[in-house]
């Protein structure tokens, strides 16, 4: 286990992810995160009660909020964050969702950041990971579950999360990469360790968010990567089809989570296992908080309150399955 790094935060906005994020809290603590913020909205499924109770540990900051109908909750959570004494206060700042996991490649958060030398921030990239062959979830942590991914020259491998000096050149937070503001001077490195230009830095697209992708060919994991579980088993993405909706979209309304979404997402054409090298020490973290027994109760309802919430979504899983199935006859997109 490395030290948890107490100028270190990350931030995370969530609505009902399930007993997944004890493993997600658990692991970030553990690669060396000593602080841990997470905002939550309208949750059905207890996990923001498990929050609660993993904050009783000190091992997360949670708070609850309830955006305007008008107001897509990652943006909400961007203006929150921007006033919270624990995000402002940090000397290292990294927005991620739940189902995404940094897996540096030094090992630790401490490494990375070594790594770094004197560069203002990291962009390091999606390694995206499909469902690896699971209709249903097999009930084990979900970086032993899931570990087929797609390549790194797939299309949405370009996409990034940021690590980065949160300091007075930051205006503004946004999910994938922070607005740094205008004429600073900011050193940002792709994941290959050489410094990203001025288009990517300072660009916008054409909806006026910032940039979240790097060109075609320089994605790179030498420095590390986002393992994004975006998929998870094909019932997760049912549940997201039926239920749970979009943080990026006003309302949290939901995108159809069928073809397209899996044509984008569902590659497992790579096996890659190297966050498994943290397996001992997450067991054994997620270990201590259950002895806690604020934090088993809370866990114990969150997994019953979110398999009651997949209910029996076999019709819609069937379906995805079918469209999976179509995929192979499909032209990709990326490269």
């Amino acid at each position: 286990m490395s030290l948890p790094l107490p100028g270190a935060a990350l931030l995370s906005a969530m609505r009902n992810e399930g007993p997944d994020v004890l493993e997600w809290v658990a692991y970030h603590r553990l690669i060396g995160f000593g602080r841990i913020v997470v905002y939550t909205n309208d949750c059905d499924d207890g996990s923001d009660d498990l929050l609660d109770a993993l904050a009783g540990l000190g091992w997360v900051e949670h708070h609850r909020h309830s955006p305007a109908p008008e107001v897509a909750p990652q943006d909400a959570v961007a203006v929150l964050a921007m006033d919270n004494a624990t995000v402002r206060g940090a000397k290292w700042l990294l927005w991620i969702d739940a189902d995404e996991f940094l897996n540096p490649a030094a090992g630790d958060l401490s490494g990375l950041i070594a790594a770094m030398g004197q560069a203002d921030a990291v962009a390091l990239n999606w390694r995206n990971f499909g469902d690896s062959g699971h209709d249903v979830a097999p009930g084990d942590l979900v970086t032993v579950a899931f570990t087929r991914a797609a390549p790194l020259q797939h299309r949405q491998s370009r996409t990034v999360k940021t690590l980065h000096r949160m300091d007075s050149r930051v205006q503004s937070l946004f999910i994938h990469r922070p607005v740094w503001r205008a004429g600073a001077a900011v050193k940002v490195l792709a994941g290959s360790g050489q410094a990203l230009d001025h288009a990517f830095v300072f660009g916008q697209k054409e909806n006026d968010r910032p940039e979240e992708m790097v060109q075609r060919k320089q994605q790179s994991y030498a420095l590390g990567q986002i393992n994004h579980y975006v998929i998870k088993a094909l019932e997760r993405v049912a549940f997201k089809q039926k239920l749970r909706g979009n943080g990026l979209a006003a309302g949290g309304r939901s995108a159809r989570f069928g073809f397209g979404y899996l044509r984008r997402f569902n590659h497992n054409d790579e096996t890659d296992v190297s966050i498994q090298r943290h397996l001992p020490g997450l067991r054994a973290m997620i270990a201590t908080a259950l002895e806690a027994p604020a934090v088993a109760r809370a866990y114990a309802e969150c997994e019953a309150r979110f398999a009651a919430m997949l209910g029996d979504l076999s019709a819609i899983t069937s379906d995805l399955a079918g469209d999976r199935t179509g995929m192979a006859h499909a032209k990709d997109d990326d490269a």
